[in-house]
């Protein structure tokens, strides 16, 4: 397995606070024949000055800058500079534990219809403190779960090892995505390939204020547009069950907007649309507005 390439690619704007962190948790890897790409999306703050240095004293690492273009562009401009058997999207901010490669590698080794392969999470502060908090996903062909948001699949990107003609099969991530550019991609992913688990806690990922996440906005743009991209491939298997996920994810922007984004009038608007687009959502309605 030493002779496995694995291509990482961070996506960086404004890391300079938690960067040198994660590039420190690659260059532990137990699996050490790697690239580390780190794509610098047009960033105005100091991370350059944090990165430099690194870069220096290690020759498997690449700095690339570019025009700020998001982070599909950040993402999809590593993979196209990489040579990797395999592909690793880290984002800037999240800590991988040493075997995190290693691991991964050995889960593939034990099927081949394995597309990706991803890991459990463990959630930390933005002062890398552990909260307690784990997350993990599924194994199989989950396509189905994904769509109708039946828990956590896949965490997000940094848990995620994926071969690399399966990218070259699906495509990378949608320009036009930011915070749900990782989810459409699961998406295309899950159509055509298995994915596994690694039932074990082998990366950190961090909470803090300037997650994408935390944008209301955003979020219900891109929910939006990921699951239009979904239809537009064709991957709902009948027009009940897309009804059903349409609703589904209704119901997580009514809840977004009524909690986090302080706007009770928008979140019962989705509330009231994730009814009407499937009556039988009326029960997780009234559930959510009385918990």
């Amino acid at each position: 397995m030493k002779d496995i390439l694995v291509s990482v690619i961070i996506p960086a704007y404004k890391a300079g606070q938690y960067i040198e962190e994660t590039i420190q948790g690659v260059l532990n890897q137990t699996h050490d024949n790697f690239e580390l790409i780190i794509v610098d999306d047009g960033s105005p703050d100091n991370q350059a000055e944090v990165i430099a240095p690194i870069v220096a004293s290690d020759n498997r690492i690449q700095y690339i800058k570019q025009k700020n273009g998001g982070v599909s562009s950040a993402r999809n401009h590593g993979f196209r500079l990489s040579k990797g058997n395999f592909l690793a999207f880290l984002d800037a901010d999240d800590i991988w534990l040493p075997n995190n490669l290693e691991v991964k590698l050995a889960k593939f080794a034990t099927d081949k219809a394995f597309g990706l392969v991803h890991s459990d999470m463990a959630i930390m502060d933005g002062n890398s403190q552990l909260t307690g908090e784990t997350k993990s996903g599924k194994e199989g062909y989950i396509l189905d779960d994904l769509l109708s948001w039946n828990g956590t699949c896949v965490p997000t990107p940094s848990s995620i090892l994926v071969r690399r003609e399966v990218v070259e099969k699906v495509g990378g991530f949608d320009l036009e995505l930011s915070n749900a550019a990782d989810q459409e991609f699961f998406f295309r992913v899950a159509k055509d390939y298995k994915i596994g688990r690694v039932p074990e806690v082998t990366w950190w990922y961090r909470v803090h204020d300037n997650n994408m996440h935390s944008n209301i906005p955003v979020m219900e743009k891109d929910a939006l547009l990921a699951y239009q991209r979904a239809e537009e491939n064709k991957l709902f298997k009948s027009k009940a069950f897309r009804n059903q996920c349409f609703a589904n994810m209704y119901l997580i922007m009514g809840a977004s907007w009524w909690g986090d984004g302080h706007n009770k009038s928008k979140g019962m608007q989705y509330l009231l649309k994730a009814i009407t687009t499937h009556p039988p959502a009326v029960g997780k309605v009234f559930k959510k507005l009385f918990s």
